[in-house]
């Protein structure tokens, strides 16, 4: 996680949206769809290769569906992420060669939703006080790739995970790419793991696809970070039923981030998720300011074991 201290209460940066004030969909996300999901606690699928599924490796070959047997029910493959993400990751480097692009908000919005458009506020206001060396980066992913694609789809639109390493990073990176119907896919979420952290296998169907984890999950867990966060709030943390594991590295860094900043938070993004092998559930999202004051989001990736309630977290970071 990343940030700058400041005196308690007092915002890191205060940035209009320019643009995202009306159109966040963080208010309630979790009402947004009711997508088709299994519950974490439902017999296991059968058993298949990972060389046929969701969590794909890149370099493995994709098999292609027959006209006359298409997968029942699958709206995006595999083939059709892999495709997305190098489409994303060329705009993303084009357009951020133009080192005053986030001056038009539109342009940002063609790549960047939820988290990541707060992302780009806060990164513009940076740039904008005369520190450069946060503007964005070009992207590289190296290595091996690993796609987590849900067959259960929202009737609004399509989303996939992704596991994969930058160029010049040590770590991997977890990323979620949403489209909402006749739009193309854009960065919703993405942090790097913490350092010995490994994402679980993810629970597969007899045809490889991952099973969606039920949103209202994700909202639970997300809410608690909330309450853990947020400086008035933290000692009712834990209340609500879930609450963060011993280990759990915002545990250990909120001693020393609430000493030098107030932390809170009024939303949190669409909680993408997947239930793993063990029947537990992997979650991605990022907690939000208030869509017209935006300095600071928060991002994580966690794990919740079935039939537990303490979160573990994978993944981490903090842009302030």
């Amino acid at each position: 996680m990343r940030g700058t201290n400041t005196a308690r209460k007092v915002p890191l940066i205060v940035a209009l949206t320019l643009g995202l004030a009306g159109c966040s969909v963080a208010d309630n996300p979790v009402v947004r769809w009711a997508a088709p999901a299994k519950s974490p606690t439902s017999p296991p699928s059968p058993q298949v290769s990972r060389e046929s599924g969701a969590a794909q490796e890149s370099g493995t070959p994709v098999p292609t569906p027959s006209p006359s047997s298409p997968a029942a029910g699958v709206r995006l493959t595999v083939a059709d992420a892999k495709k997305e993400v190098a489409a994303w990751v060329a705009r993303h480097n084009k357009l951020i060669k133009d080192p005053d692009w986030w001056d038009e908000q539109a342009r940002a919005d063609t790549l960047f939703a939820e988290g990541t458009r707060h992302e780009v506020v806060i990164d513009r206001g940076h740039v904008r006080d005369g520190r450069k060396g946060r503007a964005r980066k070009p992207i590289r992913l190296t290595g091996r790739q690993t796609y987590y694609v849900p067959r259960d789809q929202p009737d609004i639109g399509e989303w996939f995970m992704l596991q994969a390493t930058y160029q010049g990073q040590d770590r991997a990176h977890l990323l979620a790419f949403w489209r909402a119907r006749g739009e193309s896919f854009k960065l919703a979420a993405k942090t790097p793991l913490h350092y010995g952290q490994r994402v679980p296998a993810p629970r597969l169907d007899a045809e490889g696809y991952a099973t969606a984890a039920p949103m209202a999950t994700g909202g639970a867990v997300a809410r608690e970070y909330m309450i853990f966060w947020d400086y008035d709030q933290h000692k009712r943390a834990g209340r609500n039923g879930y609450r963060l594991a011993r280990d759990n590295f915002s545990r250990k860094a909120y001693a020393t981030i609430s000493k030098g900043v107030y932390a809170g938070y009024q939303s949190f993004s669409t909680p993408w998720g997947f239930v793993t092998r063990d029947g537990g559930s992997v979650f991605l999202f990022s907690l939000l300011n208030h869509p017209k004051s935006i300095w600071q989001v928060l991002t994580v990736a966690t794990y919740v074991r079935k039939g537990s309630e303490e979160i573990q977290e994978l993944a981490g970071d903090w842009y302030a």
